[in-house]
């Protein structure tokens, strides 16, 4: 029999479960949409890519990058993010979970309308002293796209 469709983020499976540690995705305008669910990807650069709408769904993301992404849309739900940087990143309409609490650096990151529990919003305002700058592409300082008081 013919295999099932694909249809995980519209982009297919074809990262998802596979060790990408070390790899260089920087620069890559051609992730928007994939899936990186349950990989392992620590120390993986991903500055600058494209990766609309991709997920990365419990992924291992220990000490990656993602200075300049834009991950808007993007899925970061159960993914392990100590000491990730998300430096300038885009995230608007992002789905988040409480491992953000661990990322790294937040410096320029843009939010807006991230989906992500209150209370660990409330976390990020009170407890990150990185939130005031604004992102170059968006203009919205971290703060303001946190919505913190």
């Amino acid at each position: 029999p013919p295999e099932p469709a694909l249809a995980v983020s519209g982009g297919g499976k074809d990262f998802a479960s596979k060790d990408w540690s070390g790899n260089d995705f920087s620069g890559r305008k051609d992730l928007a949409g994939k899936d990186f669910s349950g990989c392992i990807a620590r120390g993986t650069k991903f500055d600058g890519a494209d990766l609309r709408g991709a997920r990365f769904f419990k992924a291992d993301l220990f000490e990656a990058t993602f200075d300049g992404a834009n991950l808007s849309g993007a899925s970061l739900e159960g993914a392990a993010l100590k000491k990730t940087s998300l430096r300038n990143a885009v995230l608007v309409e992002a789905y988040i979970s409480d491992s953000i609490d661990e990322a790294g650096d937040f410096t320029g990151a843009d939010f807006t309308d991230a989906l992500m529990p209150g209370i660990v919003q409330k976390r990020l305002c009170e407890n990150r002293g990185d939130l005031g700058a604004a992102n170059p592409k968006t203009g919205v300082t971290t703060a303001e796209s946190l919505m913190c008081p």
